[in-house]
């Protein structure tokens, strides 16, 4: 019960350090809330295993996944990246992203997704062998590979009276 207990105390200071040399970079800085039926650490190897129905959200980002493991940096305990594996689901706002295995760099700010990944935006659809997504920018990039991307898109509708489509009508009277 002991060796639990210090274990636990461990983890809990070394994401707070993180935590706390991420708030000192930068005060926009939040933390990313995790959810699991199962937490597993080693503190000599650097890194935290989540296992069961996870749930984790930092801001506007939700990532479901059955099992997500933080690597931690060795000198200051910063994560460093998150490897999301089994039925992985991330939702930002009305974009949703679903794979088998999703890895997000932090130094890179890009979530690479694998294994089917599939993307909904609305009713827009896009298929790919690889996906990455860079949240903070708001742009994607979809690999076809051996297939082709395949992409299913809704032209967003004009409303009456909008001035684009009083102009169009006017040509057309001519």
């Amino acid at each position: 019960m002991r060796k639990t207990a210090v274990l636990a105390i461990v983890i809990f200071l070394s994401l707070w350090g993180g935590a706390m040399a991420q708030k000192k970079e930068s005060k926009k800085k939040t933390p990313i809330v995790i959810t699991a039926k199962e937490m597993e650490a080693n503190a000599k190897a650097g890194w935290v295993l989540f296992k069961g129905t996870v749930k984790a959200v930092k801001e506007n980002l939700v990532l479901y996944a059955d099992r997500v493991k933080i690597f931690l940096s060795p000198k200051d305990n910063k994560i460093e990246r998150i490897l999301a594996q089994g039925n992985v689901k991330v939702e930002q706002g009305k974009r949703v992203i679903m794979s088998q295995e999703a890895e997000y760099s932090m130094k890179e700010g890009v979530i690479e997704f694998r294994g089917h990944p599939k993307a909904w935006e609305g009713e827009n659809l896009v298929v790919g062998e690889k996906m990455l997504y860079y949240p903070k920018e708001d742009r994607s990039v979809v690999i076809g590979g051996k297939g082709r991307v395949n992409a299913i898109i809704y032209p967003k509708e004009e409303k009456k009276g909008e001035a684009g489509s009083q102009e169009l009508g006017k040509e057309f009277q001519r």
